[in-house]
């Protein structure tokens, strides 16, 4: 009798990993196109200190944005994967800049503003500001591993998730699902 006891605890067991597994309960929301998105170990509220600075030298903090859908990319014009992501973010940025949405690319270049500058003209990204975190500070407060990450911030101001490395920021699926963010 015990043996058969097992056998069905396991029966069971199988038998609830699959219907959790089936993708009705899968977070349908996300599409494929984003699937290093994280939303496990980095979601929540944001850093204390989430401050930036533009090529003037203002400081801004990411908290002023509550209300709007950020997508903030931690880059580098040192940073190849970076580099070849910048034409779809400059993309995406143009694609939804009728919407409460926003992508902030914060440079982490010692350089500062010149050198993103100059890497913005030569690449012909216009529709991106320079924002700037030379010394890594917000970099730091994200407890970010590598470049590029991104942060994907919500209306409400909590952060939805990480993913790192480059992702497929023009995919028709991908600006949906942005489009469907802002409207929630």
């Amino acid at each position: 009798m015990k043996p058969l006891l097992q056998y069905m605890k396991l029966g069971v067991i199988v038998a609830i990993s699959a219907i959790y597994a089936s993708p009705a309960f899968a977070n349908v929301d996300v599409p494929d196109e984003l699937s290093k998105l994280d939303s496990t170990t980095h979601a929540g509220s944001l850093p204390d200190k989430t401050e930036f600075s533009d090529e003037n030298g203002n400081i801004h903090d990411l908290k002023e944005f509550k209300g709007t859908v950020l997508l903030v990319n931690l880059w580098a014009t040192w940073c190849a994967p970076c580099v070849r992501e910048m034409p779809d973010l400059n993309e995406l940025a143009k694609t939804m800049e009728d919407k409460p949405f926003r992508v902030l690319t914060i440079s982490q270049d010692r350089g500062g503003a010149k050198d993103v500058e100059a890497f913005y003209k030569e690449n012909d990204i216009h529709n991106l500001d320079t924002a700037l975190d030379p010394k890594g500070v917000l970099a730091r407060a994200f407890k970010v591993r590598g470049l590029p990450t991104s942060i994907l911030v919500g209306r409400d101001g909590n952060i939805i998730g990480y993913i790192e490395g480059v992702a497929p920021w023009t995919d028709p699926a991908v600006v949906d699902y942005f489009t469907r963010l802002t409207e929630n």
